[in-house]
């Protein structure tokens, strides 16, 4: 409040923090590198995610799988629950894509010898 500066005000109050001062001071750590988050399920959640690419996605299923293990391992060093259950994620997630790929390259194989 006594800031004298119009446009801060309403910049607070379009936060909804009207009446509160601001802590220069305190450093916010917040990103990628936060020491709060399993790097190693967050890797293996970026591997799921890029081997759902049709046909070429199944360059990463090992990658899930290896990422997802270690992560679950580190999680349960750490007790993480989060962690553990994004892994855990993230490796069943895995066995589902690898036998959706598997399916889309037999199909590959079989199409043209069936003569559709």
């Amino acid at each position: 409040m006594g800031d004298g500066y119009e446009p801060l005000d309403a910049l607070r109050s379009s936060y909804g923090l009207q009446r509160t001062e601001l802590k220069l001071g305190k450093e916010i750590r917040t990103g990628l590198f936060d020491e709060t988050k399993n790097l190693a399920s967050e890797t293996a959640w970026a591997c799921v995610v890029y081997s759902m690419v049709p046909y070429l996605g199944i360059l990463f299923v090992p990658f899930a799988f290896a990422s997802g293990g270690l992560g679950y391992v580190s999680a349960q060093r750490q007790l993480d629950a989060e962690g553990m259950r994004l892994a855990r994620l993230c490796i069943g997630l895995s066995f589902v894509v690898l036998i959706l790929q598997i399916f889309l390259w037999w199909l590959l194989y079989i199409i043209p010898e069936i003569g559709i």
